[in-house]
């Protein structure tokens, strides 16, 4: 049924035609001069009195396309103040999740600062990436049940990493452990959203995954089959510290709910740039995971990880 309002009503030709000003202004005036005419001089005018019938069907003609035209445009212009509020609600959103972002570094900054010594190592007190991006996951998850409405239940935020010439992915992070999960592995080397991503180099919004089957673009899992439904976003993220190279696949799916409309451009674009601005908060955070874990651990220790472990189908 929303599909058809929006179908309808929302952003497409037929209605950017009906609410045009020139549209909207000159036929509810032309019907209303074409009434006066007909009521005031129907009984001088020759054209008129001789036509009665055709003028009566022209003017019930031009009754019908001035209502269709003020329903139209009054409808019209109810979603678009509807979604303009909601664009409003998720900037709002977004602005607090960055805020609280900036609060928690800020907060630990302000902790550590006081207990720095001169001959200490500054760089490995001050920075705890991997907690910060902890907390980052865990507060994305917050904004999208806000923002979106997304029931908090169906949301699953992961940070895939690997060595791609060794063959070997794990989940460096995910935002539930309790939940029994498929191997990284297998999805990187299926027809996955996340192996896409890795191999285009682009972030990929997915908002309907049948959408995604259809196109060989994600690989089911028994989650997404019970759910039926669902949206997945993925970007790839590679960093290079000296001569190592890090990999991350940084991933939000939601199952049976659409993150936004699949069949609204509009929407769709404004939804993407929103998670590319969180994926772009990860990233940063990544660069420091990175940094840290080439300064203070053994590489080849610190890319194969836990391999074996196992996590979300994407």
């Amino acid at each position: 049924m929303k599909k058809l309002i929006f179908l309808a009503f929302g952003d497409n030709f037929f209605t950017r035609f009906l609410n045009h000003p020139a549209l909207s202004i000159c036929i509810p005036a032309f019907t209303t001069m074409y009434y006066l005419t007909l009521d005031i001089w129907g009984d001088d005018f020759e054209l008129i009195k001789n036509n009665i019938e055709f003028h009566q069907s022209a003017f019930l003609a031009l009754l019908f396309i001035t209502s269709l035209v003020i329903i139209f445009k009054t409808i019209s212009e109810l979603l678009r103040s509807k979604v303009s509020k909601q664009k409003n609600e998720i900037t709002k959103a977004l602005i607090m999740l960055f805020k609280s972002l900036v609060n928690k570094k800020k907060r630990r900054f302000f902790d550590k600062a006081k207990h720095l010594k001169p001959t200490g190592d500054t760089f490995k007190a001050i920075t705890h990436p991997k907690e910060q991006l902890e907390y980052v996951l865990a507060e994305t998850k917050r904004f999208l049940v806000e923002a979106f409405g997304l029931d908090a239940k169906n949301i699953a935020i992961t940070i895939i990493q690997g060595n791609p010439r060794e063959d070997k992915w794990w989940y460096e992070l995910r935002c539930e452990t309790q939940r029994k999960y498929a191997k990284a592995r297998d999805i990187m080397n299926g027809n996955s959203t996340a192996a896409t991503c890795f191999q285009s180099g682009d972030s990929l919004l997915i908002p309907d995954i049948r959408k995604g089957i259809k196109e060989n673009m994600f690989e089911h899992s028994k989650r997404s089959r019970d759910a039926k439904q669902g949206s997945i976003y993925c970007k790839p993220v590679r960093i290079t510290v000296n001569n190592c190279n890090y990999v991350y696949i940084f991933s939000i799916a939601v199952y049976g709910q659409n993150i936004c409309p699949a069949d609204s451009n509009e929407d769709f674009k404004a939804c993407e740039n929103v998670l590319d601005d969180i994926a772009d908060r990860v990233e940063l955070e990544l660069y420091l995971h990175s940094m840290r874990k080439y300064r203070f651990q053994d590489i080849s220790t610190s890319r194969e990880g836990s391999a074996n472990a196992e996590d979300i189908s994407t």
